[in-house]
């Protein structure tokens, strides 16, 4: 029980820290009268892939924000095929909605065209057009960066809103529900510091929840008292075995991850005066199955004096390219180092660093380093 609560803590913490330009969305099931479920299930799939393939799909069941879709057929035309066929073809539209379900707050809606054929029954029809949809169509990836900006911009309007809703959840103890609905509470926003000290609140009470014991009926056994017979005492040798050092402790820093199914934890960060060089030691999990490769690389650091280090100074080799692409198999404890090299003078804290792992950013702020 606790190793599981331990797990819940970690992956609630990498999504307290979900920068806003990678909110996640579940999708929630069409409904209209007279769509089958074969048709709802086809859209279903459809979308989900849609999602996953611009990386805004959400696999947390408790994730608050959602796509609504309904989809129609609006006429049915008829085209030439060849030169005596006659085909029949259903013009229609899919629409989109990108909303909350805790408080039924709705950002953004699209409205797509869609066209398939339409031989046979209406559901036939949907089904055509529901495989004509391309998730490489740049119409979704656009839906999806507008709706991540609508978001931002509504909690940022309603700050005081979004606090007492959260405090709501919290209240009936919906903790992943309150986390998620705080995801979206970016630094920028009014009332970030509240929000932020309400998600640590939301974590504490989960790191502290004892495990529950469940008492059942005490039967009573009569006491049988053994004929105690001594023997004597064998006194054996005692051998001192060495005890292991403990692991050395974690750089404290703040890490933000952008991806809820990615976890990421700093090990060590030290620095080597005679190679002028800090090794950023780090540990990450991919919990994303539908993934097996993913980028590394070291896209920004800043250091204590605010300057932006050039790229010659980054490295995820050693000396080497800040860029490489790896396998990551999914659950796996993956670990990576990452390199600042030749920088032009010792740093204390390195200020800022944006890591990308997978399809996600990594942000570390205020990282000591350990000098040798």
């Amino acid at each position: 029980m606790k190793k599981i609560l331990l797990q819940i803590v970690f992956f609630l913490s990498a999504t307290i820290a979900m920068a806003q330009t990678d909110i996640q969305f579940s999708i929630l099931k069409a409904e209209a009268d007279g769509m089958s479920a074969s048709v709802t299930n086809a859209l279903d799939l459809k979308l989900r892939q849609v999602f996953d393939r611009n990386g805004a799909g959400a696999a947390d069941l408790y994730n608050v924000f959602a796509i609504e879709p309904t989809i129609s057929v609006e006429k049915i035309i008829s085209t030439k095929d060849g030169v005596v066929l006659d085909v029949p073809i259903a013009q229609g539209e899919l629409v989109l909605i990108a909303k909350n379900i805790i408080d039924g707050a709705e950002y953004y809606s699209t409205s797509i065209e869609l066209e398939g054929e339409s031989l046979g029954s209406k559901d036939k029809a949907m089904k055509s057009m529901i495989k004509g949809i391309k998730v490489t169509d740049p119409a979704y990836k656009q839906f999806i960066n507008t709706a991540r900006k609508k978001i931002e911009e509504y909690y940022s309007t309603n700050c005081a809103f979004i606090l007492q809703k959260a405090k709501a959840l919290y209240n009936q103890q919906r903790y992943k529900e309150a986390i998620s609905y705080l995801s979206a509470a970016t630094a920028n926003i009014p009332c970030y510091d509240q929000a932020y000290a309400l998600q640590e609140q939301i974590l504490a009470k989960l790191g502290t929840k004892p495990d529950t014991v469940i008492v059942e009926k005490v039967v009573e056994k009569p006491v049988v008292v053994e004929k105690v017979v001594e023997k004597p005492v064998v006194v054996e040798k005692i051998v001192e075995k060495p005890v292991p050092a403990e692991a050395p402790a974690a750089p404290k820093c703040e890490i933000t991850i952008s991806m809820n199914d990615l976890e990421f934890r700093v090990l060590s960060c030290k620095g080597e005066p005679t190679q002028r060089r800090i090794t950023l030691k780090a540990e990450y999990v991919n919990q994303n199955v539908n993934i097996a490769n993913g980028d590394i690389s070291l896209d920004v650091v800043i250091d204590d004096n605010g300057k932006e280090l050039p790229r010659e100074n980054k490295a995820v080799i050693a000396n080497g390219s800040s860029y490489e692409w790896i396998s990551m198999p999914a659950r796996v404890n993956l670990k990576h180092d990452f390199y600042i090299v030749n920088y032009d003078h010792p740093m204390e804290t390195i200020s800022y660093m944006k890591l990308k792992v997978r399809n996600g950013y990594v942000e570390i702020r205020n990282l000591k380093v350990d000098w040798q």
